[in-house]
């Protein structure tokens, strides 16, 4: 029971992503019509950062076994958010050199730090140990 409670924490995370780092919570009193933009806006943010996010994660886990976390890749690629956005208008071949920067950013500096005696959210789903199993089949 107490694995399947710990998995509910995820939910939380990324609404305080959403929250923290994003800041979907501040909201000033203006227009409706100008409200709606800052929403759709702010979604559109969520959703690119998202995706980047569990990319670059799903690629750490399966290439380098490593775990990034979700708060601390969240907070790296808000920090490049911005050139991404001016590489997809301005030189659209560019955006993969700065999507590996941010690969290489968050391997260096997003490491998932972990309690001693506790699964990891992937040990619970048995993402790491299905990926390991796969792996050692293929090298035998």
């Amino acid at each position: 029971m107490y694995e399947i409670y710990s998995l509910r924490w995820q939910v939380e995370i990324i609404f305080k992503i959403w929250k923290s780092i994003f800041t979907i919570s501040n909201v000033k009193p203006v227009k409706i019509e100008r409200f709606k933009c800052q929403l759709y806006g702010k979604l559109i943010l969520l959703v690119l950062s998202s995706a980047i996010m569990f990319k670059i994660r799903n690629e750490l886990l399966h290439k380098e076994q490593l775990e990034a976390s979700e708060i601390k890749s969240a907070e790296i690629i808000k920090q490049y958010i911005e050139k991404i956005y001016l590489n997809l208008i301005k030189i659209p071949s560019k955006v993969d050199s700065v999507l590996i920067e941010i690969s290489n950013c968050i391997k260096k500096n997003g490491r998932k730090s972990h309690r001693k005696g506790q699964k990891t959210f992937f040990e619970i789903l048995g993402v790491l140990h299905n990926y390991q199993e796969k792996t050692c089949r293929f090298a035998s």
